[in-house]
């Protein structure tokens, strides 16, 4: 796996974008896809102590944050018609919470302990050993 085409199918102005993966499935069918959510947060991981070689995906990963934040946002307001339509109202408070703390984690240098901090550890550490 290749941490940094897994960010760049997930942003929609890059030439690898596909609607397939995390982002284009929220934001075309209103799908929280949690295969493609544990591919883009093992990217961060695999990528965020490296993050200072890799200036050009700081404006990729900080608009797929944005546009996601503004999405799950967009779930809670009454008056938005935009509707995650596969999760429970409370699963997604803790996704929430836990994409926020991902993402400012690979932005600080300092990522989140996936044991500690989490109720669920994304698989693909699990399956690393």
């Amino acid at each position: 796996m290749n941490p940094t085409h897994i960010i760049l199918r997930n942003f929609a102005w890059s030439g690898e974008y596909e609607e397939t993966s995390f982002s284009g499935r929220l934001h075309e069918l209103g799908e929280w896809n949690p295969n493609e959510y544990w591919l883009l947060e093992w990217s961060l991981y695999q990528l965020a102590g490296t993050r200072i070689m890799h200036p050009e995906l700081d404006w990729p990963i900080f608009r797929i944050f944005s546009h996601t934040f503004l999405s799950l946002n967009a779930h809670f307001d009454p008056n938005d018609g935009f509707k995650i339509k596969n999760m429970a109202k409370s699963d997604l408070y803790d996704l929430r919470e836990r994409f926020q703390l991902v993402f400012e984690g690979y932005f600080s240098g300092d990522m989140p302990d996936q044991e500690r901090c989490f109720d669920i550890i994304n698989p693909l550490f699990e399956t690393a050993g």
